[in-house]
């Protein structure tokens, strides 16, 4: 039987921004994650995080009220919420990648241009990752 996936992508500003908080959540992620068959990639700004989830239905709708609720977010905005096929990170449990290995700059997206991302250029950038396919952290 296939499985229903789906792949959320959301931008948000984080409230308190360190290197330890950063690995605290991606140690979790990479923990927690692949128990609910979820993968994807973080990309982390200054200010901002961009992230994708993909996985089952439930898994990723579950992740993502969950991450609405974590008080390390602010102001998150859901860029797209889609059924797919096909991950593009179906071996990451979940990457990091930083905005200044894209061709935004870190300032133009704390800025407040990434809130006017659109879900074609979000889903883009993260193509262009998960083609990359090397890990920043």
């Amino acid at each position: 039987m296939k499985q229903n996936l789906k792949r959320v992508i959301y931008v948000s500003e984080h409230n308190e921004y360190s290197n330890d908080s950063l690995r605290k959540i991606i140690n979790s992620s990479r923990e927690n994650n692949p128990g609910q068959d979820i993968t994807g990639c973080l990309i982390s700004g200054s200010n901002s995080f961009l992230q994708l989830l993909e996985g089952p239905a439930s898994s990723v709708d579950g992740l993502y009220l969950k991450i609405k609720q974590d008080n390390r977010h602010k102001n998150i905005d859901m860029i797209i919420d889609e059924t797919i096929e096909i991950r593009l990170f179906s071996s990451w449990s979940m990457k990091l990648d930083p905005f200044n290995n894209l061709m935004w700059s870190d300032e133009e997206l704390n800025a407040g241009n990434f809130l006017n991302l659109t879900s074609r250029s979000a889903l883009n950038i993260f193509t262009r990752i998960s083609e990359d396919g090397k890990a920043v952290f």
